[in-house]
């Protein structure tokens, strides 16, 4: 089996990204596999994420036989940004001791890293947290409110998804583009699936129904343990930014915040992605968010009162 992977795979170019790597997501028994990417010019965090969950999961299921190999990029300066990424720790850990480069600090960025419990979801959401706050202005109460969500976010993977290898989480940001990304991804059940067990919303028809109800207020799958504020609060701290959280589950592709839209995908994607798209040179207000929360409760109170 060939993987090819070659250009530039942004935020906006997942469907390539997931249709490239189909054949392996299928994988279902032992194979040789090729995974080439000597032509890939650039990946985004949201798509090295997707990667590396994929390449991981193959290797813990013991499909990739003898004989499999993975081709780094022709370019040095994307071989080079893959390893500081942690592409190669995370699927080929015995590679690692020969990098061709001085790590340098990681400010405004984080190195893709698994996580599969309670407390490396909080380790995961400070990390993500911080590099955010590295280049995005944000006051205490800000820093402190999103770690919150990230938090909640990364828990969603460990109590709701059902992945084995729990998540996946990276962040990069671009002084020249002023913008910064963060992507958290799992390669569960997926939003629909894990709605359905909440009583509530066991008749959602379609993801992007389901994922449209997961951006709402107090909406959870467990409500005995999470609030269901932690992607509402997310896309409205984005908003007021100017960024934009995407989510993608099963064929639902979701996005919200400077921009609003819903689609049926052309290719499934096993699991779930949430990446959030801030811009760097607009504050991080928390104060207008919690007040338009407060608004909502108060419609969702009015709304069971009249039920």
């Amino acid at each position: 089996m060939a993987i090819h992977l070659s250009g530039a795979y942004p935020l906006r170019a997942l469907d390539r990204l997931i249709r490239d790597l189909a054949p392996l997501i299928s994988l279902d028994h032992p194979t040789r596999v090729r995974v080439d990417l000597s032509r890939l010019v650039a990946v985004g965090p949201a798509a090295l994420a997707v990667l590396t969950a994929v390449l991981a999961r193959g290797r813990a299921r013991g499909l990739y036989a003898p004989g499999s190999v993975l081709v780094m990029p022709s370019s040095r300066a994307v071989s080079n940004y893959l390893r500081r990424m942690d592409l190669l720790r995370q699927v080929l850990p015995e590679t690692t001791h020969d990098e061709p480069f001085v790590r340098r600090e990681a400010v405004g960025f984080r190195p893709c890293r698994a996580f599969a419990s309670a407390q490396e979801c909080a380790v995961v959401a400070r990390d993500l947290a911080e590099a955010l706050s590295e280049l995005v202005e944000t006051d205490e109460a800000a820093r402190a409110s999103i770690r919150i969500c990230l938090d909640e976010l990364a828990e969603n993977v460990i109590q709701h998804a059902a992945s084995p290898l729990g998540g996946f989480a990276a962040a990069q940001g671009w002084r020249r583009t002023r913008e910064l990304e963060i992507a958290i991804v799992d390669l569960g059940i997926g939003i629909r699936a894990s709605l359905t067990k909440n009583p509530r919303y066991a008749d959602i028809d379609g993801d992007v129904t389901a994922i449209a109800t997961a951006l709402e207020p107090r909406v959870t799958a467990t409500p005995e343990r999470n609030s269901g504020i932690g992607l509402f609060v997310t896309r409205l701290l984005l908003r007021d930014n100017g960024g934009v959280l995407l989510l993608r589950s099963g064929s639902g592709e979701v996005y919200s915040g400077a921009e609003d839209g819903a689609r049926e995908t052309p290719i499934r994607f096993p699991g779930t992605l949430v990446a959030l798209r801030a811009r760097t040179d607009r504050p991080l207000d928390i104060r207008a968010v919690y007040g338009r929360l407060d608004d909502a409760d108060d419609h969702e109170d009015n709304r069971d009162s009249a039920g």
